[in-house]
């Protein structure tokens, strides 16, 4: 009996269980029978090619604040060349009786109601200054005299007096705290007087949910087309940057030595240059000859140089003279990498030029650093394009601002998302 007991073994050594080794090689006739298909089917899992691009694609997406900024971005696109054939008034069409309307409007029935309150507090005169020369006319009449002239000139005389008393009556009644105390509250969307007597009679009314300006042009349209143009004029100065930059900075990486060395000189000094300064100079030198070249020139081009002006031709100008540097000194770190690389050595074996090398393998290997480049410029640019001031009403300058933060911030997270996408070195 004490011979076929087993030993117990310590449960803290590391010795292993010798018999259980053993039974490893212990097989049955069944172990041998070949695979069936769903055995095989389960043992291998083909799995789809994935490129270099559907692999950013799909780590883009899990990106949860990138996708939303790039939602923002298709919303603002739709918003700014869809958005106009959507409402009713133009860029530069006046509303009369729309003038300096507030995004919010009080209702009809309000402001008659605060307009009798007014009236009763200041004692105003329902007469105009006609009924009271013809209410005057019938006494005199009665009394069988006749008003003459100096009669009717008091008579306005007394009623300009008293319409600047009521005025000036009117002007000291705290309206706030008058709407206040009857209750009256504001409603979304801007509606002048005249409008909302139309949307009383049933007349279908586009609101102004922006406000108007002080000719009555809607700021929602106006609006809609300056994103329309920021977004052109950063697109445009983006690629602009793209080519110039690229191009240089592959040239000097790819060259190196004493070519670099001037090439990346010259992108210092151009650094140390003030952008804005150089915009308003080239805006300020260009606007004397681009005015007498509207004025006397023709053809096509005097037609685009009427719509862009002055600033914006200097914008550009200045783009391509000054903001390229940063976008060439990504791409000439990145050349000075990959020109090392083996593909590059059996190009250059193979007799493949400098220009082919840069075309084919270099540039096509820093598209990941280009994309994000470009689009993180792009704010720059619409930022630049940006820089009016507005001096009149508070909501003319806020509404717009909004805007115009939403549109950059969506830009640089969707920036910052492609770069996590596009890196290699992310990738997961």
């Amino acid at each position: 009996m004490a011979e076929n007991k087993k030993m117990q073994r310590c449960p803290v050594t590391l010795q292993p269980d010798i018999e259980e080794l053993l039974d490893w090689n212990q097989y049955s006739a069944g172990d041998f029978d070949s695979a069936s298909r769903e055995e095989k089917a389960d043992f291998i899992q083909e799995r789809q090619n994935v490129s270099y691009w559907k692999d950013a694609w799909r780590r883009l997406k899990r990106n949860t604040v990138a996708m939303v900024a790039l939602g923002v971005i298709i919303f603002l696109v739709l918003f700014a060349f869809a958005g106009p054939y959507m409402v009713p008034y133009g860029y530069e069409q006046f509303n009369k009786g729309a003038e300096n309307l507030h995004p919010f409007h009080y209702a009809l029935e309000d402001q008659q109601r605060l307009d009798a309150e007014v009236a009763a507090r200041t004692q105003t005169e329902t007469l105009s200054v006609d009924d009271m020369i013809a209410q005057a006319e019938a006494e005199a009449a009665a009394r069988g005299e006749k008003l003459s002239s100096v009669d009717i000139a008091k008579i306005r005389a007394q009623a300009k007096v008293a319409a600047q008393n009521t005025q000036a009556q009117s002007q000291e009644i705290d309206m706030d705290a008058l709407r206040e105390e009857l209750g009256i509250r504001k409603k979304l969307f801007g509606y002048s007087a005249g409008e909302l007597e139309r949307k009383a009679a049933g007349e279908k009314v586009f609101p102004h949910v922006f406000g108007t300006d002080m000719y009555g042009r809607d700021i929602l349209v106006r609006v809609m087309y300056a994103a329309r143009v920021s977004m052109r004029v950063g697109i445009c100065a983006a690629i602009l940057v793209l080519f110039i930059g690229a191009t240089y900075g592959a040239i000097s990486g790819y060259c190196g030595g004493r070519v670099d060395a001037v090439m990346q000189r010259i992108v210092e000094v151009i650094y140390s240059v003030p952008e804005m300064l150089v915009v308003l100079l080239i805006a300020t030198a260009l606007k004397p000859i681009l005015t007498e070249y509207v004025n006397t020139g023709s053809g096509p081009l005097k037609s685009f140089v009427s719509v862009l002006g002055p600033n914006l031709i200097s914008m550009f100008i200045a783009f391509g003279v000054l903001y390229w540097v940063t976008m060439s000194r990504i791409i000439r770190g990145q050349v000075l990498q990959l020109k090392q690389q083996e593909y590059v050595t059996a190009a250059r074996a193979l007799g493949a030029s400098g220009g082919r090398i840069i075309r084919r393998h270099l540039i096509p290997n820093c598209i990941g650093q280009i994309v994000v480049t470009t689009c993180l410029q792009i704010p720059s640019a619409i930022f630049l394009e940006s820089l009016s001031g507005m001096y009149t009403y508070t909501y003319r300058l806020i509404i717009p601002a909004m805007v115009l933060s939403v549109m950059i911030l969506a830009f640089n997270l969707f920036g910052d998302g492609l770069r996590d996408a596009l890196d290699p070195k992310l990738k997961k």
